[in-house]
């Protein structure tokens, strides 16, 4: 099945929010209008809502979830990027991580978070330097075969606890319960500035005439009357789901698997660099069985019951953009989540909603500036 497990997973409630409001716009003339119905823009809407920033209507051209959102993992892990990416970045996410966990306690039936156990693995314990962080506790080989049986090769491992993992849409549509006024099905197609101000959104379904906006997009929107000269690439990604299996492993074992409720793996996450093309590739699907397969020779033969791709919105620094759009003083951008989209939504959504209550940058704000590609183009291939 060419499709991701998540919609599988939702009750009918569920599934009738991503489509909810099609191709009708609820409110004309909202005080704040969020474009893109993934994950950012869901959050930064019920947040605003929640601020009591006035009336709120989000759009989304498809539905919601349809992007990036849909075809994401789901995991939730913060602490792994302090091997990869700059202090700043990695405080964010441990903010976001708390911010979601707030949210599982505050949202009417929660959000699907779910504690989860984060253990990476290597067969030489050399290759895991060492790590300053508390959090991480190094495991020595013997005591990995221990917790994870049936192992191919002995491998030394870095066990971080509680982590988090999502079923993004089910997330996305309890987020989307709390908001007042939603259309999909419902593209923005161009923008009418006046002097600093954006005074009109031009839909599929009508003229939207609004205070301010908010374009949460993934990628800097191409629309009519709007100029955001910020540089961008998308990175096609698969992934899989197993049948279910009897196998029990330990939380999110990098880069074997993560184990859902219901006993299937969740494998892969690939960098397709280039391929640009929307076709699930049997051959790259294969590899990820057949390493899944070398790592955990007990699972040979298992099939795979969900196949997908999904293209993750970057920037050339692969950190994201949360900033007011340039020479526009009633108009913000967040975009190139790339593979953090998830977990960094309720971040940026509070991050926002200080911008737009107080017309002040937070702290935080300038690390995450357009401005740091400036002069660089739009597409920046």
């Amino acid at each position: 099945m060419e499709t991701a497990i998540w919609l599988d997973q939702l009750n009918a409630t569920e599934r009738a929010e991503l489509v909810r409001g099609a191709g009708a716009i609820p409110e004309p003339r909202p005080d704040l209008l969020i474009v893109g119905g993934g994950i950012a823009g869901v959050a930064t809407a019920a947040a605003c809502h929640q601020a009591g920033l006035g009336s709120v209507l989000l759009i989304e051209a498809g539905h919601l979830g349809a992007g990036a959102t849909g075809g994401a993992a789901g995991l939730l892990t913060p602490e792994i990027h302090e091997w990869s990416d700059p202090e700043p970045f990695v405080d964010l996410a441990r903010a976001s991580l708390d911010q979601w966990a707030e949210l599982e306690e505050s949202s009417p039936g929660g959000v699907g978070l779910v504690d989860v156990d984060w253990i990476g693995l290597s067969p030489d314990p050399g290759a895991l330097a060492p790590h300053q962080s508390p959090a991480v506790e190094w495991l020595e080989p013997d005591y990995v075969a221990k917790l994870i049986p049936g192992l191919a090769l002995p491998m030394a491992g870095a066990l971080i606890h509680h982590q988090g993992r999502v079923n993004p849409l089910r997330s996305l549509a309890r987020l989307s319960a709390t908001l007042p006024a939603v259309a999909t099905g419902v593209a923005a197609t161009g923008v009418t500035v006046r002097g600093d101000r954006i005074v009109s959104v031009d839909t599929t379904a009508g003229q939207i005439q609004p205070g301010a906006v908010v374009f949460a997009t993934g990628l800097p929107p191409v629309l009519d009357g709007l100029d955001i000269e910020v540089p961008w690439e998308q990175v096609k990604g698969h992934l899989l789901v197993t049948e279910p299996t009897p196998l029990r492993l330990p939380g999110i074992v990098a880069p074997v698997a993560t184990q859902l409720e219901d006993g299937r793996l969740l494998v892969g996450g690939t960098f397709d660099m280039g391929d640009e093309s929307p076709v699930v590739r049997r051959e790259i699907i294969d590899s990820i069985l057949a390493g899944l397969y070398a790592t955990l020779p007990q699972l040979h033969g298992l099939r795979a019951d969900y196949t997908w791709c999904c293209f993750r919105p970057r920037h050339p620094d692969g950190l994201p953009v949360i900033d007011r759009i340039h020479d526009l003083g009633n108009a913000w951008l967040t975009s190139g989540h790339y593979r953090t989209g998830i977990l960094l939504a309720p971040v940026t959504a509070q991050a926002l909603v200080r911008w737009i209550s107080s017309d002040q940058p937070p702290a935080e704000a300038p690390a995450w500036s357009s401005e740091r590609f400036a002069g660089r183009g739009l597409t920046g291939r």
